[in-house]
């Protein structure tokens, strides 16, 4: 289980103590310390006795950075990404890990909740299918608009490392990059519906500050790097799901961009991010003709502004 740690004191030994307390106990915990500036590694010291765990210091480099120093470091069959400021029930990690030895997954996808039970407002969370492959299942997520996250999954270590995924550094909202690039190369997918991980809304989390410009700009670099491997590609099904994706990707942008009354101008970073990617995209005109019609009129208007 990797958790990465900056500025968190206020919740890392409520989240690390859950972790401890699983009713699996063969587990590895690696701490990765992101240059943390607050008092976080002195909060779990008495839990750093724990000989399952394991601290790894690094200068500050970010979630996506911090999460890959986890699995370069792992040692376990599977890994589990854990948010320092959330916290998990005891049966979380047997429930994934019974999942996957019963359907020789690569990834198992569980179910998540707000801490007070519910819900978070937005997110499709709950879902169960058959194992499948995991272009079948990335599918179902893109037509059933569920949640893109990474944080209540386990994956198989070495299926990650075979297939090199990483996650891209330097970016906002991450895991939706990383879950489609993930579930293509997956041979198996299962999904557990029990709501087994507790998602924290807090402030100053990426998701409630207003961070849309940075957003925009990992938004930009995401769909450019998913344009690349549009144009490298002959796989008919792979190259559908990198359409859904990109279309999936620029939704979701727009969606931040009018929640947070961002207007383009020619001086504003969304809309130098919104110009370069819409080129891109009208450059490929199979590409244009395929994405859904909202997405287009998005182009559009970012074209003739």
């Amino acid at each position: 289980m990797v958790v990465p740690v900056y500025n968190v004191e206020k919740y890392i030994h409520e989240c690390l103590e859950s972790i401890l307390n699983q009713s699996y106990k063969n587990i590895e915990v690696i701490i990765v310390n992101d240059g943390t500036l607050d008092n976080s590694i002195a909060k779990i010291e008495d839990l750093l006795k724990d000989k399952r765990t394991r601290l790894i210091s690094q200068v500050n480099q970010g979630l996506s950075a911090a999460r890959n120093t986890g699995i370069k470091a792992a040692l376990g069959e599977y890994i589990s990404f854990i948010d320092s400021d959330d916290k998990v029930k005891s049966s979380f990690i047997e429930t994934l890990y019974d999942k996957a030895n019963e359907t020789n997954a690569d990834i198992v996808r569980g179910s998540f909740r707000n801490f007070d039970g519910n819900i978070p407002e937005g997110w499709i969370t709950d879902f169960n299918i058959s194992p499948s492959r995991g272009t079948e299942a990335l599918r179902y997520f893109l037509n059933n608009n569920v949640s893109f996250v990474v944080w209540s999954s386990l994956y198989r270590t070495t299926f990650l490392r075979e297939n090199r995924l990483e996650f891209t550094e330097g970016i906002l909202l991450e895991d939706g990059d990383f879950t489609t690039r993930s579930y293509i190369n997956a041979n198996v997918v299962a999904t557990s519906d029990a709501p087994n991980y507790y998602y924290r809304v807090r402030p100053g989390s990426i998701l409630t500050s207003n961070n849309a410009q940075r957003m925009s700009q990992s938004e930009s670099k995401v769909i450019q790097n998913f344009i690349n491997w549009y144009e490298s590609i002959t796989n008919h099904e792979i190259k559908l799901l990198i359409e859904q994706s990109i279309y999936a990707f620029m939704r979701d942008w727009t969606r931040v961009l009018v929640k947070n009354k961002v207007k383009f101008s020619a001086h504003n970073s969304c809309y130098v991010a919104a110009k370069k990617i819409t080129k891109d995209v009208l450059k490929n005109r199979t590409l244009f003709e395929r994405l859904k019609f909202n997405a287009k009129l998005f182009i559009i208007e970012c074209k003739y502004h």
